[in-house]
């Protein structure tokens, strides 16, 4: 909505299962024309989890750099990655790479939309505190006041979260693939998992309303977009105690639709 307000068009691309959810460069070839100015990529993935490795960085770049591309970096949850570290495209040679972050999701004050942009382009930041200044001003005292308090004070804490994140992301993955007719890549990343889930006769967005009338909240994967059809987004933000009994639920839940 946000490109359309702004006269612009938005193309679609899948990130597909078949590929950890890691964008395809021929995929992406085929989408840019002459009237293309830039990639908004979003990694750590919501809602797949996905991520990018030093190679497909480096090839996500290239192909910028060859249409001559600006790329709106979404690192959002670059603190809560698993058995690696964050590759981010801020730091390489490209000096047409806006970076998107958020305090938001680094020490897990959600309900305080709080974050930044940042870029090495000065023009192109110029251009950004404009439109900033219209659209929402400046973030509240107190919201300031708190992120504060966090860089300060809590420097260690995105780590004692991200180990926590990971404990629940192994349970929650491997609850999911004992499961029939379930199939789930392990994130390397965010704080969500994005299984394909068959059930016969039921969309994405059906069956999350079934298992919502059995007490257990998910996204239907066509929320974000047609190729997240087969898919439900599970949010692993909770205890896991309550992570094993949502999972008991929803093993209930396939076992009863798989047996109608």
């Amino acid at each position: 909505p946000d490109v359309t307000l702004c006269g612009g068009e938005s193309r679609y691309y899948p990130c597909l299962f078949e590929n950890e959810f890691v964008p395809s460069i021929e995929e992406l070839e085929s989408l840019v024309d002459e009237d293309t100015v830039a990639i908004l990529y979003n990694f750590p993935s919501n809602p797949t989890g996905g991520t990018l490795n030093v190679e497909q960085r480096d090839a996500l770049l290239d192909f910028a750099k060859r249409h001559n591309l600006w790329i709106l970096s979404d690192e959002v949850y670059d603190r809560i990655v698993f058995d690696s570290e964050h590759v981010s495209f801020v730091g390489t040679d490209y000096n047409k790479v806006m970076l998107i972050n958020s305090f938001s999701k680094t020490f897990a004050m959600t309900g305080w939309r709080i974050g930044y942009i940042m870029s090495s382009n000065l023009e192109a930041m110029q251009q950004v505190i404009k439109m900033q200044y219209y659209i929402t001003a400046c973030s509240n005292d107190a919201m300031q006041y708190a992120v504060l308090e966090a860089l300060e004070k809590a420097s260690d804490y995105p780590d004692i979260l991200a180990k926590e994140f990971h404990a629940r992301c192994n349970l929650i993955v491997d609850r999911l693939n004992a499961m029939p007719g379930v199939e789930c890549h392990r994130p390397k990343g965010s704080i969500y998992v994005f299984p394909k889930i068959q059930v016969p006769g039921l969309n994405s967005q059906e069956l999350a309303m079934e298992l919502l009338k059995d007490g257990v909240l998910c996204s239907p994967g066509t929320a974000f977009g047609p190729s997240g059809e087969g898919h439900l987004r599970f949010a692993f933000t909770i205890s896991q105690e309550d992570i094993s009994q949502g999972m008991d639920k929803v093993e209930t839940t396939l076992n009863r639709l798989n047996n109608r």
